[in-house]
């Protein structure tokens, strides 16, 4: 009697557990906001140093010399439109006479200063380039000998004397003009000046922007913690 071979019993195999990768999302999502997280804590660090190294939270110019064969030495057209309110809150302007000699400095109108100086020989800065520093003027003839300036009424604010002479005033619109001239209305005026500006909440805008930084800091820390955890 023949015996029937026996069938060969199928086998199936258990298919292999996968491996599972941790994820590279997290890690690039880390990467990125790593990087924000560094440029958010230099930028608002860099802030605070600025306002640290300032003075007093003015952010000012070197001082220059500045010097004209007129009766005063006039700023270009100061547009104040176009100047952010929210950014700038003050500007500041100082001189000191490079001849000893009592200096006026002060501040007005566009319109009020081109009438006070009508006829005035003076010279009105167009260009300033501070490395190397020099200043390009267009100058203006005339025979008229004006009224001391510190008597005139139209000024914004307005400062007379000797040594250091500083004015400030608060962005308001309008077009300005600062002007720099001898306390007797004299011609040859020559004067050493700077100009700065305080920047409206820079000690608050700093340390939010720091504080953003080492959050975002934190966050990518977190999400490297729990990649590696995952591993």
């Amino acid at each position: 009697m023949e015996t029937a071979a026996p069938a060969h019993a199928t086998q199936t195999t258990a298919p292999a557990a996968a491996i599972r990768e941790p994820g590279s999302a997290r890690l690039i999502g880390a990467s990125v906001i790593g990087l924000l997280a560094l440029l958010f804590i230099s930028a608002g660090g860099a802030g605070l140093w600025a306002r640290a190294s300032s003075d007093h939270g003015w952010i000012t110019s070197s001082s220059h010399r500045y010097a004209a064969s007129g009766r005063a030495i006039v700023s270009g057209s100061l547009d104040v439109d176009s100047i952010p309110n929210w950014l700038v809150a003050k500007v500041r302007v100082s001189a000191t006479s490079g001849e000893n000699r009592r200096i006026f400095v002060g501040v007005g109108r566009r319109a009020d200063v081109d009438r006070y100086l009508a006829g005035v020989a003076h010279s009105t800065v167009q260009d300033v380039n501070f490395d190397p520093f020099s200043a390009t003027y267009s100058s203006t003839r005339g025979t008229v000998v004006p009224g001391r300036p510190g008597a005139q009424t139209f000024w914004a604010d307005s400062n007379v004397g000797t040594g250091k002479q500083t004015i400030s005033w608060k962005i308001r619109s309008g077009q300005w003009r600062a002007v720099v001239m001898n306390a007797d209305g004299s011609a040859r005026v020559v004067a050493d000046a700077n100009a700065g500006a305080t920047i409206r909440g820079a000690l608050a805008i700093a340390i939010s922007v720091l504080a953003a930084g080492i959050l975002l800091a934190c966050l990518a820390f977190a999400l490297i913690r729990d990649r590696t955890l995952s591993s």
